[in-house]
């Protein structure tokens, strides 16, 4: 019968292993010094030889005949091992033998000294799919087993291992194996079969297996099958439902030239000869981040690219960075639909149609550096705390990539210049007592709730109606909320007095599309940072204050809705997408 190649070709000693120097390092002088710890936690992606060298520890630990740190292969135990008979290596998996039962069961034999081994070692595979009663049962076990009890257990997800038991294991982290290291065991395997391929075949095998010898050896195995000849480029791509770089580059080009029937007859021919939308969707962020890398490091790369020469002339750092920040979200998307066509088609959709800039408000004051500098300085400030009658909770954002341009001829946007002094103090008076509101009750588990609830508000990004005003309610972060007062943050001033002249018009958002009545309100980083300072410290006692301003008198008086105002047309021009 024959033998799968990554079975045929599994390590049975430490030096057949590939990539993991430090954890064979590690684990030959435990030997040399026989300092063999009771419980090992290997964990790492998968194909990288968890437990292959589990298997080879093994091994070693119970060779009769051990010479230079190498298995004899050909005592009992060795022989034992090798055939998958040795009574004193068990091999369990986890995700079939999850129970509390199995593990009683273990911790009932692991008093019987091993039959014709030196130790008697558990070898559990992924070992995170035990239950939570499966880890209690092994928890005494684990933490005084009998001398000649060894646990070695593998995993692909350790955050999902209690920490009891981590604590109580040495871990080691396997890594991803280089391409490098890929296509060198695989040119081996290939001599050694007898397998003709091509140096371009084996370098796209090492980089579709992502780091996973297993992978990478199986692929080649089906290339085998699949190729009656010489192994090409090509016959990889079609095993693997991938197309080549060239037709990457075409698909790229083709939406910086917005050309969307070439762009959907594309995808329609993917779909017709069976590629894989999502690996394609990942080999164009690959594109992607290799033309902004070469953009502005171009040393980076061995030797100038014409492609990457021409294409840069035709892209911005920004558009790049949405492209890739969509795309990545979008393969996300594809691990739970059954029709990932119509995604990536809706996904390129919007991309061709988005704004060929980020565009962000000028201060005519201010210089590019300076606005930098101030944006440094009001994150540095941000800091995380409790907020259920504690300090307000302050989450660390994701970073995100700010494009500014200066733009002389465009005049200053003053906000309260739209004001009048009397207006200007009633909504100084009304932001006084909202902020105040939104304090008394301050819940970080309301915020959280609210926030994902928030997340509905995107749809209306695509109504041409909503389309701005979403865009910069999305540009703040809501930070403090009670029941029906909420606070919200955003960089400068300029954004946030534009939110709060267009408060009547969020109100009637949320009451509409979210059938929440809320009042609410922004700051700006500087404010907030003061707020959440005095509310930490307890310097004022927060008591519901009803308003004595009627906020919808104030902007009748000055005449001011979302349809009057220039405002959000300036800060945001032609953005109708938030991203």
């Amino acid at each position: 019968m024959y033998q799968a190649l990554y079975r045929k070709y599994r390590p049975k000693n430490f030096d057949d292993v590939v990539g993991q120097e430090v954890i064979i390092k590690t684990l030959s002088n435990a030997i040399s010094n026989n300092k063999v710890s009771h419980a090992y936690l290997f964990t790492g992606p998968r194909g990288t030889g968890k437990t292959s060298i589990a298997k080879i520890y093994a091994k070693i630990l119970n060779c009769e005949h051990l010479e230079n740190l190498n298995p004899c292969e050909e005592c009992v135990s060795c022989t034992q091992i090798n055939n998958n008979q040795n009574i004193d290596v068990i091999e369990i998996d986890a995700a079939s033998n999850n129970g509390v039962d199995e593990i009683r069961e273990i911790r009932n034999k692991v008093g019987l000294v091993p039959s014709n081994s030196k130790y008697k070692i558990y070898i559990i595979d992924e070992v995170h799919m035990l239950t939570t009663q499966a880890f209690n049962a092994l928890l005494k076990t684990l933490e005084e087993p009998p001398a000649h009890i060894i646990f070695i257990f593998a995993t692909t997800e350790p955050h999902k291992i209690p920490r009891t038991i981590l604590s109580r294991c040495q871990k080691f982290d396997f890594k991803k194996i280089s391409n490098k290291n890929i296509v060198s065991r695989l040119r081996h395997i290939a001599n050694i079969e007898s397998i003709d391929i091509t140096d371009e075949a084996l370098n796209e095998i090492a980089v579709l297996a992502d780091g996973g010898l297993r992978d990478s050896i199986g692929m080649l195995d089906q290339a085998v099958s699949y190729s009656s000849d010489t192994i090409t480029l090509q016959d990889v791509h079609d095993i693997n439902g991938t197309v080549d770089k060239e037709e990457i580059r075409s698909f790229i080009s083709c939406i910086l030239e917005k050309d969307m029937v070439s762009l959907l007859e594309k995808i329609e021919a993917y779909e017709e000869q069976g590629r894989n939308i999502v690996k394609i969707t990942q080999e164009l962020i690959d594109e992607l981040k290799n033309i902004i890398l070469y953009s502005n490091v171009p040393e980076y790369f061995e030797e100038k690219e014409e492609y990457y020469e021409t294409i840069k002339q035709k892209i911005t750092n920004s558009q790049i960075y949405n492209y890739i920040h969509s795309l990545s979200e979008l393969i996300g998307n594809m691990k739970n639909s059954s029709n990932n066509k119509i995604l990536l088609e809706i996904e390129i959709i919007k991309m061709v149609d988005e704004p060929e800039s980020v565009v962000v408000v000028q201060q005519s004051v201010k210089s590019v550096s300076q606005l930098k500098t101030e944006i440094k300085q009001n994150e540095s400030k941000v800091e995380t705390v409790k907020a259920v009658n504690a300090p307000i909770d302050m989450p660390v954002m994701e970073e995100s990539v700010v494009e500014i341009e200066m733009k002389p001829k465009k005049k200053e946007i003053d906000v309260s210049s739209s004001l009048s002094e009397e207006a200007r103090n009633s909504l100084e008076e009304i932001k006084k007592v909202r902020i105040n509101n939104a304090l008394v009750s301050v819940s970080q588990k309301n915020r959280n709730l609210f926030k994902e609830k928030l997340e509905e508000l995107k749809e209306l990004l695509m109504n041409p109606d909503y389309s701005k005003l979403i865009s910069l309610l999305f540009d703040g972060e809501l930070k403090a909320i009670s029941e029906k007062y909420m606070i919200f943050v955003y960089k400068t001033s300029l954004m946030a007095e534009a939110f709060n002249l267009e408060i009547l018009s969020f109100e009637k958002i949320f009451s509409e599309y979210l059938h929440d009545e809320y009042h609410m309100i922004a700051v700006d980083e500087a404010e907030w940072d003061t707020i959440k300072k005095e509310f930490n410290a307890k310097k004022n006692q927060y008591v519901f204050q009803e308003e004595t301003v009627d906020i919808h008198k104030v902007f009748e008086q000055e005449n001011i809705c979302v349809h009057k105002t220039n405002i959000i047309d300036e800060l945001f021009e032609n953005i109708v997408e938030y991203e």
